[in-house]
């Protein structure tokens, strides 16, 4: 019943994209039709049929029951690119929400993402999300990440089973068998770990082990791209052959050995120039201010009262040799795609991938050519050929916007309309809800009651979640494993060595729905039951959709030399800010939370995890 009415719900309002049920056919008359190879738009029709771009000429003729769009005045192009964001962080502080970040990519025009920001259990539920029209979105492609140990992607915390690690050929082999049964659409791999000056760096992957996930992601179709910002890392990278080398060389400039290595193995160059622009006193132009949210404004301008002073040396060098890579790069004919980061702190999703661009006719790019980077280019370096270009038989992809982005660049913020796989978006619902505080409608799954009673298979719980193993952030973090004893009763244990921080821990998470995605509902219930074991400190948090997650509900417990049941009430968990309260029908995970001393041990055993009333 609450899914059904989930969906009633986005019908009214209009969220989903329209005419989601079905592709109608569209015939887009005598607009100016930018092709995606660079060369100069010229005034057509396009015609659009089950998806699919089925005609481009003068004077088509529209078929019955075709929905004719005047397009006098427009510009027709493919939809923009973005190789690089974190969907699930949106530039500033707040909760993670999809459906909004999806929304700012859309009413940019941006048709494409790569989402650097999901573990492998995630990508199902996204994608049924998508694909039965809950939530509109972008084209997504998905991403697992793999990185060496102790190198950058595994300090966060979020454990190996957001980014997989590999130091040798074999691990690596391990970590793609791992990988490809979720059938991602992007391998990410993490080349190097230089800190950008401010600290020591961290591990660097090697050749062997990158030419393993190379070789592996590209027998199965699916295209690597990298976290590159050293020439060293390029180099291995480049020379392992990745498709795309992610963040651009920050430490020196390009050269011809570099150069010659991604010319022969193809490497395109994805440089997330936005990221590293350095914010004090950044120009932000009419067009794209007035489009940027409330959020977005303010934390601009809470930045602009805070940072007056110049630009530190070492950003103000790294930029100007990145912006000189850019162009040396260009020149030496690689192929340079659109990333942006979007999802870090200043990197806004959708708007990000329209400053990037500018960015690059700054560095020399006229704006057709960085309009054929944000879209044909970028389409081929994703290994995608069936998009990218405004050609019979080619996804329809595409957006007409107000007069001329071939010309001047800025034209490409006033978004008309966005097609995606042939579907119109609904912009106006879109901007309500970008519009809205409330966080975009999810799926919801009402909970009978077991958590992980040991009903599971295959190390899953009685919800057919796979338990997850995080820890605090820092290349010294701490470490946890668990495993499941048959019983009776059915048990998991777990022990973790605390790593070096002040207040080390360490998590095991059961997720209530698969990859925490979509929504528990657990109203009905008074609170959380399950049997323990253990001499320590220990918490149980809430993962709640909607809160942020510096500031989660969480009720501390013990346990005893012996198994005994422990009952926490809901009342009994309490946030850092009073002003949230629980919402039981937005529940995503459990969280058991393991405490000790820096470099100590701690364990704890426990079962029959249930809600009760």
């Amino acid at each position: 019943m609450a899914r059904f009415l989930l969906r009633l719900w986005l019908a009214l309002t209009g969220l989903c994209l329209a005419q989601a049920a079905a592709a109608q056919s569209v015939l887009i008359r005598g607009a100016h039709v930018f092709d995606g190879t660079g060369t100069p738009a010229a005034i057509a029709d396009v015609l659009i049929e089950e998806g699919r771009i089925a005609a481009v000429g003068q004077r088509l003729r529209a078929p019955r029951g075709t929905r004719v769009i005047d397009g006098r005045g427009m510009t027709l192009l493919p939809g923009l690119h973005d190789l690089h964001t974190h969907l699930r962080a949106p530039g500033f502080q707040a909760p993670d929400d999809l459906g909004k970040a999806y929304a700012g990519h859309l009413l940019h025009g941006v048709t494409s993402v790569n989402d650097f920001s999901v573990s492998g259990e995630m990508l199902a539920p996204i994608r049924a999300m998508v694909a039965d029209g809950t939530v509109a979105a972008p084209n997504l492609q998905l991403a697992m990440r793999i990185g060496v140990p102790g190198g950058h992607g595994t300090e966060y915390g979020w454990g190996d089973f957001f980014t997989q690690e590999a130091a040798t050929p074999r691990a690596a082999h391990l970590a793609m068998d791992r990988a490809l049964p979720y059938r991602p659409n992007v391998i990410k791999v993490f080349a190097d770990g230089w800190r950008y000056g401010r600290g020591p760096g961290i591990n660097s992957m090697n050749l062997p082990t990158m030419r393993a996930i190379v070789e592996r992601a590209h027998a199965a179709g699916i295209p690597v791209i990298t976290h590159t910002v050293t020439l060293e890392g390029a180099k291995t990278a480049a020379e392992a052959g990745v498709d795309a080398l992610g963040h651009g060389v920050g430490d020196y400039i390009v050269d011809d050995e570099l150069i010659r290595l991604m010319r022969d193995n193809n490497t395109a160059y994805v440089p997330t120039m936005v990221v590293y622009e350095p914010e004090q006193g950044r120009p932000f132009a009419p067009e794209e201010w007035a489009k940027l949210r409330p959020e977005e404004q303010a934390r601009e301008e809470a930045f602009r009262r805070r940072q007056t002073g110049p630009v530190p040396p070492l950003e103000a060098r790294r930029w100007e040799i990145l912006r000189e890579n850019l162009r040396r790069l260009k020149a030496a004919g690689v192929r340079v795609g659109i990333g942006t980061d979007a999802g870090i702190g200043g990197v806004y999703q959708g708007s990000s991938a329209i400053r990037e661009i500018r960015v690059m006719i700054q560095d020399g790019f006229t704006p057709a050519e960085a309009l054929a980077s944000a879209t044909s280019i970028s389409a081929g370096i994703l290994r995608r050929t069936d998009h990218g270009r405004i050609a019979p038989g080619q996804r329809a992809d595409v957006i007409l916007v107000g007069g001329r982005p071939d010309q001047r660049i800025e034209d490409l913020y006033d978004v008309r309309r966005v097609f995606v796989n042939g579907r119109e978006a609904d912009l106006p619902a879109l901007r309500r809800l970008l519009a809205s505080e409330a966080p975009t409608p999810m799926p919801v799954t009402r909970l009978t009651g077991p958590i992980d009673t040991g009903a599971g298979r295959d190390g899953r719980t009685d919800l057919g979640t796979l338990p997850v193993e995080t820890y605090e952030s820092g290349t010294d973090h701490s470490h946890i494993h668990h495993v499941r004893e048959a019983g009776p009763p059915p048990r998991i244990f777990m022990v973790a060595r605390m790593g070096a921080a002040p207040q080390p821990y360490a998590n095991l998470v059961l997720p209530l729905t698969p990859g925490a995605v979509h929504l528990g509902d657990a109203t009905g219930f008074t609170g959380i039951a399950f049997d323990a074991r253990g001499l320590g400190r220990y918490a149980l948090q809430l993962d709640i959709y909607g809160v942020d997650n510096a500031f989660p509900f969480r009720a501390a417990f013990e346990a005893g030399a012996e198994t005994r049941e422990v009952r926490i009430p809901f009342t009994a968990f309490a946030s850092r800010n009073a002003d949230l309260q629980i919402n039981l029908a937005r529940l995503r995970a459990l969280i058991i939370r393991l405490e000790g001393e820096p470099g100590g041990q701690a364990t704890l055993e426990i079962g029959n995890v249930r809600f009760y009333r």
